[in-house]
């Protein structure tokens, strides 16, 4: 018996040795394993052919609360976090892939693996109708609300001439209707063509 686990050892560590094989010896050494979960620590039983047993611990290593995989950093949940509430997963992930963002397993995002992240994370999916019930339109409907093209209404936007947000680079801007209520009546009106002092200004009543 004791040759026996001696060369059982050399199979097992032997250079050629392949994973296939391992699980042969396996299959043929053990007769069951028992595996036990006290919080991180994990109890397992080996009872071997024969009648003997051995006893194992090992630690788990958790991810961290609310990660889906622990090589995912914070701020890529946060931005996914506020770009579900923009779009739908498929653009979603086209924009991740622009911007160079990658999975925990460094694939590129694709509309399925959005929605798993979505899902583990918590995070509700797109509904159309959610920028009205927030009050929120897009720099295109802004860009008409005021009377200008959309280069304009970006002009603006970078002066913070109007206000508006973008959750990262290449984003949709985002911009609260109620922040140009008002704006094109309040654009002071355009003064005369050609500049004149001795031209006079008429009240009609």
């Amino acid at each position: 018996m004791v040759a026996l686990g001696a060369d059982l050892e050399r199979a097992w560590l032997h250079p050629a040795a392949t994973a296939a094989t391992r699980k042969r010896i396996l299959r043929a050494a053990l007769t069951e394993i028992v595996v036990r979960k006290d919080g991180a620590i994990i109890h397992a039983v080996l009872h071997w052919q024969g009648g003997d047993h051995t006893q194992l611990q090992v630690k788990q290593r958790l991810n961290a609360a609310g990660r889906h995989n622990p090589r995912i950093p914070d701020d890529t949940i946060a931005l996914v976090r506020e770009l579900a509430r923009l779009m739908p997963d498929r653009q979603i992930a086209r924009l991740l892939n622009r911007t160079g963002g990658e999975t925990g397993h460094g694939n590129a995002w694709t509309q399925e693996r959005v929605r798993g992240f979505r899902n583990h994370h918590d995070i509700a999916v797109f509904r159309d109708g959610e920028w009205a019930e927030r009050g929120e339109i897009t720099l295109e409907a802004g860009a008409k609300l005021i009377g200008v093209c959309n280069m304009t209404a970006l002009r603006m936007l970078r002066r913070g001439d109007i206000k508006g947000r973008q959750a990262c680079a290449g984003a949709p801007w985002v911009i609260r209707a109620e922040d140009l209520a008002g704006f094109a009546k309040g654009k002071r009106r355009k003064p005369p063509l050609t500049q004149n002092a001795t031209q006079h200004a008429f009240d009609f009543q």
